[in-house]
């Protein structure tokens, strides 16, 4: 293990020996020999492809270098806001100093001139495919939650991000990982609206700078940045009109900087009240027949805030605070109605009735530090990150039930109160030394501490309508304590013409889980890994527009902090779910290569090998053939084969397309199923020009099947179509989509598990159309922002 380690830290300082560079240094000044800040500088090939080979920005002095790979002819190229275009031609043949761009300021005013540009909804990387929200009409007045379910490759069903197939539960908004997952991470993304969103990052496979917690890769949001000095911000309305009912969606991002100091504060609030209707059909022993109709009206309702203030040190360092609450209610009110029918013996037979309210209420603190300090001109740079969260939340669960056997009516009621705190510490420290514009070695350490007390109180009433009881053998105390130390090596850079990023992680976790009932059980672990990460890119053409990459990674999926609470929640009579203390971490290994053309069209082949698999499936209860329970278990393993094309097409200058098609083999084996299916899947997202400021968009999709936990989900499809209008300089922007427009995104599938089948299906109110205003305001001259991150990227993803 050693020499692996000697190895891996050496390999770095060979391949930035083995790749010769040549420094262009040079300044941008003004005609009045003022330093030109922040300029976009770039360096290209003199050839027909005319290749940018080298980007950079210049410092507040005007200063900048490019890192030049082969002597020959560049056209360096400088641009900035409020000036003309400069180009010059370089001959570059060695390290070049003293290069002098003069730009000439603009004869028309910034706010006299109109900049449009197309930026494609979908942009596909090494390491990430992102998607551009901002400005973007098929987005209009959709959650974050929604946004990413358009991605292609991305499936959003039952508040279950599938990322390639695989559970996603790790999401960063703006460099800070949400300390949520389950129900909670739902309830954010739900209530994060796009018009607060630049865009969306999904990393099917991180690199080591990230932890290694999440199988199914990480999604980060990017916000809208402040972009001025002085005030500016947004203010935004939306109104949604479901099938049935409607809802609602307000917020306003404000921005103010002064000298050395920044202030950015976002406040938001929506409302969503909407259906379910979930039918289920199943067959058990002595020729039982169990049918089900739940019928749920739901409330949902938020309120988030996110604030936080900067003070610039120096030109080169900068502390940030911030801090983001999210206090969120849903209530639910299911009615539901069951009946249990024997053929041989209908004098068996029963029938039962009840309503089944739930209320959940949460909120969500943090407070982040992050301290930044950049310690040359290439960019190498210094991150502190620490965070402290606090995340508690209350679920209030009530029956009340008439059960009708043997023509005897029997009433019964129960309820429970579940609350839950989580308390997490995190800390980030690391250091990225950049040695040219192609070559970069970073590494860094993390600790984590996570204390969670979640407790339930059941009572009930015998006979119906006396007094609450506690019922002692289901009440609980559940404490759990987790310690994490990490550290990580990534490097960066071009050996042999192919671009290489190679990246080690190490996480030891240390927890203990103490479980007070009606006994005392302790559940510890103490476990050290390693994961690995390469990407491999190889140019195989001189345009440098068709390459083939080559990725492996390697994670671990850390059961949620909700998933180990063994609360039980009751759907009805004969259905409940329940966490589940002693789950064990899953561990995945992926192997996938890309092909592209054109820098433009994309061919993938995956192969995904899961063991351990952590699946939320539904089962029968133990000594209980007639009821069913939805618990988390370790299931075996997963296989899985994945083919993908991306295909964007510009059938015109106003008609542009992106089609998507993915085919997968997926196999699931577990004590208790056995599933293998063929899936497919396609969707094309398209966007029309129809005037200037005036655009549409529509997206559709079809699956023949997806797997999710132990079920096999049947075909679904939905088509949404939006329009977006600007005016007064992009100042003002109207907004109208519908989603869903034919009603197709009916769930419907089966549960698989020995000698049991279960058929079901779900119907929400998909179909909704939505109107939306939004206004920018700004008043100031241009600044430097800086970005806020977080350290407790990997615990917020496993917050419920």
């Amino acid at each position: 293990m050693k020499r692996i380690l000697f190895t891996l830290f050496l390999l770095p300082a060979f391949i930035i020996n083995s790749s010769a560079q040549h420094l262009l240094k040079g300044k941008v000044i003004d005609e009045n020999k003022v330093p030109v800040a922040f300029a976009f500088l770039s360096a290209a090939t003199t050839d027909t492809t005319h290749k940018s080979i080298a980007q950079k920005i210049s410092d507040t002095s005007g200063n900048y270098t490019l890192s030049i790979k082969e002597k020959g002819t560049y056209i360096i190229h400088a641009s900035s806001i409020g000036y003309e275009e400069v180009r010059d031609t370089i001959f570059v043949n060695g390290d070049t100093s003293g290069v002098l761009l003069i730009m000439h300021k603009a004869d028309k005013n910034l706010n006299d001139v109109s900049v449009l540009s197309k930026v494609p909804l979908i942009e596909r990387k090494l390491d990430r495919m992102v998607m551009n929200v901002e400005n973007n009409p098929l987005t209009a007045e959709k959650s974050a939650q929604e946004a990413i379910g358009l991605a292609p490759g991305v499936l959003v069903y039952n508040n279950q991000i599938l990322l390639n197939g695989v559970p996603v539960n790790k999401v960063i908004i703006n460099g800070k990982m949400l300390q949520l997952s389950g129900q909670d991470l739902a309830n954010y993304l739900n209530s994060l609206r796009s018009d607060d969103i630049k865009s969306i990052e999904m990393m099917a496979h991180p690199p080591a700078e990230y932890d290694a917690g999440g199988g199914g890769g990480i999604i980060n949001i990017i916000l809208k940045k402040q972009a001025q000095a002085g005030l500016n911000g947004s203010i935004y309305s939306n109104f949604v009109q479901g099938k049935k009912y409607p809802g609602t969606s307000e917020g306003i991002q404000l921005n103010f900087k002064k000298g050395k100091v920044g202030w950015f504060g976002n406040y938001s609030y929506d409302y969503n009240k909407f259906y379910q209707v979930l039918t289920q059909d199943r067959n058990f022993k002595n020729d039982g027949i169990y049918s089900a109709v739940n019928n749920a009206i739901k409330h949902s309702s938020s309120n988030d805030i996110h604030t936080g203030v900067t003070y610039d040190i120096t030109t080169k360092q900068y502390l940030a605070i911030d801090y983001t609450g999210s206090f969120g209610n849903d209530i639910e009110n299911y009615k539901t109605a069951s009946k249990i029918n024997y053929a041989s013996t209908p004098e068996n037979n029963s029938t039962s009735t009840g309503t089944f309210p739930n209320d959940w209420r949460g909120k969500y603190n943090d407070v982040g530090l992050n301290y930044h300090l950049q310690t040359d001109t290439l960019g190498s740079a210094f991150t502190f990150l620490s965070d402290y969260t606090h995340n508690s939340g209350s679920v209030h669960n009530t029956a009340t039930s008439t059960t009708i056997a043997n023509n005897i009516a029997t009433d019964t009621a129960y309820r429970n109160y579940t609350p839950s705190v989580a308390k997490i510490f995190t800390a980030d420290a690391k250091y990225s030394k950049v040695f040219n514009a192609s070559s970069t070695l970073s590494f860094g350490g993390k600790i984590s501490s996570t204390d969670i007390n979640n407790m339930a109180n059941f009572q009930y009433q015998n006979p119906f309508g006396s007094a609450w009881m506690d019922n002692v053998p289901q009440n609980f105390v559940y404490d759990y304590k987790e310690n994490i130390i990490a550290g990580y090596i990534n490097y960066q850079g071009n050996i042999l013409k192919t671009d290489i990023q190679v990246g080690l992680r190490g996480e030891n976790t240390n927890y203990t889980g103490k479980l007070y009932d009606t006994s005392f059980t302790q559940n510890h672990r103490n476990y050290f890994g390693l994961f690995p990460t390469l990407f491999l890119k190889k140019d195989l053409n001189k345009a440098a527009d068709e390459s083939i990459a080559f990725i492996y990674s390697r994670r671990l999926n850390r059961p949620s902090f909700d998933n180990l609470n063994p609360h039980v929640v009751y759907v009805d009579n004969y259905t409940t779910g329940q966490g589940n203390p002693y789950l064990q971490p899953e561990y995945d290994n992926s192997y996938e290569v890309d092909y592209t053309i054109k820098n433009k069209y994309r061919f993938s082949a995956n192969y995904f090998y899961a063991t351990d698999v952590i699946t939320n499936g539904i089962h029968p209860m133990d000594g209980d053939s007639v009821k069913m329970t939805q618990q988390p278990t370790n299931s075996g393993i997963s296989r899985k084969w994945t083919f993908s094309i991306y295909i964007p097409v510009n059938i015109t200058k106003w008609w542009t397309t992106q089609e998507y098609v993915e085919y997968d083999n997926q196999h699931l084996v577990a004590p208790a199923y056995n599933i293998s299916k063929n899936l497919l899947t396609l969707s094309t997202t398209m966007q029309f020009t129809i005037a200037q400021e005036f655009t549409a968009s529509l997206n559709a999709f079809y699956i023949n099947h997806a797997i999710f936990a132990n079920a096999v989900i049947n075909h679904m499809s939905s088509t949404n179509i939006a329009l977006q209008k600007k005016f007064f300089k992009s100042r003002l922007t109207l907004k109208a989509a519908a989603d869903d427009i034919f009603n197709t995104q009916k769930v419907k599938g089966t549960f698989y598990y020995t000698n049991f089948n279960l058929d079901f299906q779900d119907i929400e109110q998909t179909q909704k159309f939505t109107l939306g205003i939004s206004y920018n305001f700004d008043l100031g001259k241009a600044f430097q922002s800086h970005k806020v991150e977080s350290s407790n990227e990997d615990e917020k993803s496993r917050l419920k």
